[in-house]
């Protein structure tokens, strides 16, 4: 309380120093330097303006009062020695709210450690009065040199798919802290998607594919292989090819990747850097499936395109977007995983898949303050695969009746 009281003094002291001094100016050049004897004919100017500037500071430190007493109450500053080896402590302070994105600012004027506040992050939520809010996201970020920016937000658990989320030459991905969220056409890339049964990945996988569908202008062909099931065998169009059998995948793979090898001729004559046409897709669903294979001679050769096709597919418009429970060593191969740039991350208890889509839990933590073990259905992770972006995502669900007149939706218009 003596800190609060201490804080709201001296910042009470520099307003009124600057009010006070900006009054006297006005006085002494309207008055061609006669201020002194002018300033009794305003004193109840001066009182008047003060205790204006007093009520505002004091609405102000009292709404503000937990984001002022955070630093002090986490012990959030930075220690430096002078040169008689003396300590003097730089206590972290709050700076401003920006109302339109719900973001903290808090500065330190000597540096700001972004770890601290991620290491804290539960006692601040607790401290802010969040703790029994589940609904409530938290996101950390360093802004400017000596800054962080603590924003608060909701995303909603659970909420309907509809054919108005849809956009041209743009991928509908779900809703993060600002709505809806858009990946652009152009800015696709090989991506692999992880997330353990119940996820919701089956729902965010159709939900993908409906974007592509939308996009079909710009998409030479779509190609499904799912080994494991028939849910991608609905997909009946004119611009889509799918397949459950291995040695036709073999084949796929092969003609996707002399595909992509002629598009780099092409580029090359024309001397071009990225194919001036529309993207050729291909949609795996439970490519783990492949690895249980007897063949080992026909696994190694599905593995090798993959690779080539994950290495060079970006500037070739040729891409692949793996969906899988798993992605350890044993479902996919490590030099296949390496060479995908995106990746999105659904509900799962594997420290491999996290560590290996999105990176450490450090990097989780500056987004969400939930786990990814406890991640509410249709909750996903999404790193950009051109910027390494992460961002948080909650999709929303289709039901089987919406998937099921969406498909002939698209049926009628694209096989007409």
């Amino acid at each position: 309380m003596l800190y609060m009281l201490r804080l709201f003094i001296v910042n009470l002291g520099i307003h009124l120093a600057v009010l006070f001094l900006g009054l006297f100016l006005v006085i002494f050049f309207t008055k061609n330097g006669a201020a002194l004897d002018e300033v009794e004919k305003y004193k109840y100017l001066f009182l008047v303006s003060g205790l204006v500037v007093f009520i505002e500071r004091l609405i102000y430190y009292i709404k503000y009062y937990k984001f002022h007493i955070l630093p002090y109450s986490l012990k959030l500053f930075n220690r430096v020695n002078n040169e008689q080896k003396e300590s003097k402590i730089y206590l972290d302070k709050f700076k401003i709210y920006d109302k339109k994105s719900n973001t903290y600012f808090f500065k330190n004027r000597l540096s700001i450690d972004k770890k601290a506040y991620i290491d804290l992050k539960d006692r601040i939520i607790h401290l802010l009065g969040y703790e029994d809010k589940n609904e409530v996201e938290f996101e950390i970020k360093a802004h400017n040199k000596k800054e962080v920016a603590i924003k608060l937000f909701k995303l909603p658990k659970k909420f309907d798919w509809h054919i108005g989320l849809l956009k041209d030459k743009n991928i509908y991905l779900g809703h993060n802290k600002d709505g809806s969220y858009y990946l652009p056409l152009e800015n696709l890339t090989s991506s692999i998607c992880c997330g353990e049964s119940g996820s919701g990945k089956s729902n965010f996988l159709n939900m993908i594919i409906f974007s592509l569908l939308q996009n079909s202008q710009y998409i030479e062909h779509l190609d499904f292989i799912d080994l494991k099931g028939v849910e991608l065998s609905r997909y009946e169009l004119n611009n889509t090819t799918f397949t459950d059998n291995i040695e036709e995948a073999n084949n796929l793979f092969e003609n996707l990747k002399n595909e992509m090898n002629n598009r780099f001729k092409e580029m090359k004559e024309k001397k071009d850097l990225t194919y001036n046409g529309n993207f050729r897709i291909c949609l795996i669903d439970e490519i783990g499936t492949i690895s249980t294979h007897f063949d080992k001679k026909l696994k190694e050769n599905i593995f090798n395109n993959l690779i080539e096709i994950g290495q060079k597919g970006r500037a070739s418009k040729v891409l692949l977007l793996i969906f899988s429970q798993k992605i350890d060593s044993t479902n996919i191969p490590t030099n296949v995983l390496t060479n995908l740039q995106g990746s999105f991350l659904l509900r799962t208890s594997s420290q491999f898949n996290i560590n290996n889509s999105i990176g450490l839990n450090e990097e989780v933590e500056e987004i969400t303050r939930t786990r990814v073990q406890d991640f509410p259905k249709g909750r996903v992770i999404f790193k950009d695969g051109l910027s390494s972006e992460k961002v948080l995502l909650q999709t929303p669900f289709l039901s089987q009746d919406v998937q099921n007149s969406m498909i002939k939706y698209f049926q009628n218009w694209i096989n007409k």
